[in-house]
């Protein structure tokens, strides 16, 4: 019987798709024959999505909630979800509209669910270009060396619990992900200890991994509320695959390693929808895929590009003084970018151009208005592009003072060298001696000066100041 449903949903395939390409040549192009394309998912993606994969459980209380609020996280975590922390929960739609996508919201033992209209949404990433990502990020363990604030440290261990470890273990199930820490028995503490941290003596780490049977595999250190840490594929330990360093609080961080994960395993792996028909989203609503505001005021940032650690630290302190800028919180870190929730006053053109006035921040695209790209180059070429001002102006500054020079000598020349000659005069006619003193010390006549007159000169550079020279 399956033999037979298989065979004849074939047969009843290929006769659909000759029937839909002979009315395609007689101009019936835009109807369909047959849809029994057995198997086909929705949206033409690999397979097909369960309704439950478009439920989300947000913290709160169903008595005292706001729902805008609820379903405007809800949603922020669904497409987090769906594409496997691509987007992280910034794709725009008008928080008013949202409402739309919403089959239901109850109360539930682990807070509210949020239940979405399955086709609505993947109609909304139709709409959008956006992909989904429908496979499973593979298994990775943890070698997490933790050192305590008391100077004391430990590698954690299978059933061991933090904030950092809660964190973790709850967004990877979010994705569908299994992580897991080593059980540092007498084996594994045989192999790996601190010292193997610190002397990076990282092959004793895989081999002690063999055990576990898992592909991949991340060693990080955790200190001062900072987290460096790297994924190694273990049949390859000279090369990181991926490597981060993040900071916060333990939850946070927890979360943000999770994403950093599945977003390396599901990049490029994601699957575009198509084939849904219905009305597309308000054009209201298509303000780009990032950065749109998820609430009055309230916008995701996102500014791509690596930065050391003090660069992230100048690029925040500079964000805090954008004009309207109320508050500023980092979203989310990764190695090639990050993206701030800003929450501010004002129009969002001027935080747009308050934002590209930070030193190396440029603008990625005008029609995504926060989308930005840091790169110290462009410190460098902006330091250029103003000492190359500051010259010019300088240059031009001096060029208009020589010509001032110049007309101030044609309008006073003549008359200072007459002036001179009169002074000269008088002050020889006061110094003169009388009778045979006068005859004894007569100088030999001297020629009288010729009176001096102003040329013009037209070009400036061609003034030479000879001012300073003895006669």
């Amino acid at each position: 019987m399956p033999f037979c449903g298989l065979f004849c949903s074939d047969y009843f395939m290929q006769i659909g798709e000759y029937m839909n390409n002979f009315l395609r040549k007689i101009g019936f192009s835009s109807l369909i024959f047959f849809s029994l394309a057995a198997g086909a998912a929705e949206g033409g993606l690999s397979r097909e999505m369960s309704p439950s994969e478009f439920l989300v459980t947000v913290p709160g209380k169903i008595d005292s909630y706001d729902r805008a609020s609820v379903v405007d996280a809800a949603f922020g975590e669904l497409t987090d979800r769906l594409t496997a922390g691509q987007f992280s929960g910034t794709v725009s739609i008008d928080r008013d509209s949202l409402e739309q996508y919403v089959e239901s919201v109850d109360s539930t033992d682990g807070g509210i669910a949020v239940q979405f209209d399955k086709t609505k949404i993947l109609k909304l990433f139709q709409d959008r270009q956006i992909g989904v990502y429908l496979g499973t990020p593979p298994d990775v363990l943890l070698w997490i060396l933790w050192k305590d604030m008391d100077g004391s440290q430990h590698i954690l261990a299978d059933g061991d619990s933090n904030g950092f470890i809660t964190s973790l273990k709850a967004r990877a199930s979010f994705y569908g992900q299994s992580v897991f820490l080593p059980i540092m028995d007498s084996d594994d503490i045989s192999s790996v200890n601190a010292n193997t941290f610190s002397e990076h003596n990282y092959e004793d780490i895989a081999g002690a991994s063999g055990r576990y049977g898992t592909k991949y595999l991340v060693i990080g250190s955790m200190e001062n509320g900072s987290l460096h840490w790297e994924m190694y594929e273990i049949s390859n330990m000279a090369n990181p695959l991926y490597q981060s360093s993040i900071s916060g609080q333990p939850f946070d961080m927890g979360k943000m390693m999770s994403h950093d994960m599945v977003y390396y395993f599901a990049k490029g792996k994601t699957e575009k929808v198509h084939g849904i028909r219905g009305a597309s989203a308000p054009a209201s609503n298509r303000v780009g895929l990032i950065g749109a505001s998820v609430g009055k005021n309230k916008v995701y940032v996102v500014i791509a590009g690596r930065m050391s650690y003090t660069e992230m630290l100048n690029v925040e302190r500079s964000l805090k003084k954008v004009s309207g800028i109320n508050k500023i919180n980092l979203y989310q870190s990764q190695a090639d970018q990050n993206v701030y929730e800003i929450i501010y006053n004002g129009n969002y053109k001027e935080l747009s151009l308050g934002i590209t006035r930070i030193p190396g921040i440029k603008q990625m695209d005008p029609d995504a208005p926060y989308n930005f790209v840091f790169d110290s180059v462009f410190i460098a070429e902006a330091e250029e592009a103003a000492r190359a001002k500051a010259e010019a102006q300088a240059l031009t500054a001096s060029s208009n003072a020589g010509v001032t020079d110049v007309s101030e000598k044609k309008e006073t020349g003549g008359q200072t060298a007459e002036n001179q000659d009169k002074d000269k005069k008088t002050e020889t006619a006061e110094k003169q001696p009388s009778g045979e003193e006068q005859n004894a010390q007569q100088p030999p006549a001297r020629p009288q000066p010729q009176k001096m007159q102003a040329i013009p000169i037209t070009d400036p550079d061609s003034i030479i100041d000879t001012s300073n020279e003895k006669l």
